[in-house]
């Protein structure tokens, strides 16, 4: 006959045994069970995205692109939507807006993440959008691609504005004018209550039709978006647009 102690020692092994099985048996039904995340108390997969909205149609969507002129993402963004402006811009409301902060009544009182030389030109931008709206594009095609890589020498940015504007017949001392006085500070006030209207307040977001946009920065995705936004979708949304100029995601803010 075994003595006492050893029986309940016996025994208590046994029963410590029996629940780390248990215990082992719970932790794999947890893993192998889809939708289930061991913690997260919800059953429900954590790592599940919100479902996508349905896009709000209108007969002209309103399409809005906030930028900063010298956030590298934004620049890319600007080349991506170009191609969406030339196919649908007739038939759309497609137009950027800049991010910035008025403080005062002055271009001094602009606050840009980029600096005061960031303010200037987002001034300087819009004024022209405004004023010639053809000439905006391409405007902004070439300097994004000439005087954005050299914009922290101020010298060699206003000889590079100077050559594009030249080159595309555009007032230069009227846009500056512009953006300099009160003009340009009333469009950059009125793209600042816009973007918080929007909750847009990293470069670049894009916004249809008060929606932000989160998919893909391709020309092909956002014409696709821009498409979803008609009522009635216009011929030129079967157009497929290349995919080649594609931007890196990311933003400032």
């Amino acid at each position: 006959m075994k003595p006492k102690e050893e029986t309940v020692f016996f025994g208590r092994g046994i029963a410590i045994g029996l629940a780390g099985i248990i215990v082992l048996l719970i932790v794999l039904l947890i893993v192998m069970t889809p939708g289930i995340s061991p913690g997260s108390g919800t059953g429900k997969d954590i790592t599940d995205s919100a479902p996508a909205k349905e896009p709000v149609k209108t007969t002209r969507p309103a399409v809005d692109l906030y930028v900063m002129s010298f956030c590298p993402y934004g620049t890319q963004a600007e080349t991506v939507l170009q191609p969406v402006y030339e196919l649908l811009g007739a038939k759309a409301d497609i137009r950027i807006r800049y991010i910035t902060t008025v403080t005062g009544t002055t271009i001094d009182s602009v606050n840009s993440l980029h600096g005061i030389t960031e303010a200037k030109e987002d001034s300087f931008q819009a004024c022209l959008a405004e004023s010639s709206p053809a000439a905006y594009w391409q405007y902004l095609h070439r300097f994004n691609v000439e005087c954005y890589p050299v914009w922290k020498n101020s010298t060699a940015l206003d000889a590079c504005r100077r050559n594009v504007t030249a080159a595309l017949s555009v007032d230069l001392a009227g846009v500056e004018a512009c953006s300099r006085g009160t003009e340009g500070i009333a469009l950059l006030k009125a793209d600042e209550k816009a973007a918080l209207a929007d909750g847009a307040s990293a470069s670049p977001t894009l916004v249809i039709n008060g929606q932000v946009y989160s998919g893909a920065r391709t020309p092909e995705a956002y014409k696709q978006a821009v498409c979803s936004a008609f009522e009635t979708e216009p011929e030129e949304c079967t157009t497929v647009l290349p995919d080649s100029s594609a931007s890196a995601s990311g933003g400032c803010g």
